[in-house]
């Protein structure tokens, strides 16, 4: 019973990966194409969502509706998809600069929690520091190459996935083979 479970487990995830590898190629060869259709998706999941609050909003009591944002939310996610939508090349291209201006503020904050724990006995906050600056130097990179920036993180992005689901992918097989060993040994 539990070794028919974890098979069609194992069978499951092996499809996963196999669907995951073929994603993780996706990012590597064709970084462009991967952040355009991302963009893409994003939109439609902003309308689908927009829609979903514009009827939940029509179709729940009336007094639920005095408490509800669901009318507002609704038609700020369709406008924003449809924006979104318009504009998807244009967001490709500003993507990598929000993302640098994030890191870059993301980390001056927390280079500032660690000069504060200068005073704080074995708190290793000059590697703190460091990390914090080498982190703003990719953020500058990705505002002053953000063409680049963005295709290097997606290639990356896809060869790191590329290498985890391979390494599922044999785990999964590893398991079905001591299975299927398992089964012979005490006779099924």
């Amino acid at each position: 019973m539990i070794k028919k479970y974890i098979k069609k487990c194992e069978m499951y995830s092996m499809i996963i990966s196999i669907l995951m590898i073929v994603l993780s190629l996706f990012l590597i060869f064709k970084p462009i194409k991967s952040i355009e259709t991302f963009v893409l998706l994003f939109s439609v999941i902003m309308l689908v969502n927009g829609v979903i609050g514009v009827v939940t909003y029509f179709t729940i009591e009336s007094d639920e509706r005095l408490f509800s944002f669901d009318l507002l939310s609704g038609i700020t996610n369709i406008i924003a998809g449809v924006l979104v939508f318009i504009y998807r090349s244009s967001l490709v291209e500003v993507f990598p600069i929000m993302l640098g201006i994030y890191v870059i503020v993301s980390n001056l904050l927390k280079m500032q929690i660690s000069i504060n724990l200068s005073n704080v006995p074995e708190s290793n906050w000059v590697l703190l520091v460091i990390m914090s600056i080498l982190n703003m130097i990719i953020g500058i990179l990705l505002i002053t190459n953000p063409f680049e920036s963005i295709i290097t993180i997606t290639t990356l992005c896809g060869i790191f996935l590329l290498v985890s689901e391979v390494i599922s992918l044999v785990e999964e097989i590893y398991v079905l083979i001591k299975i299927k060993k398992f089964e012979k040994t005490i006779g099924m």
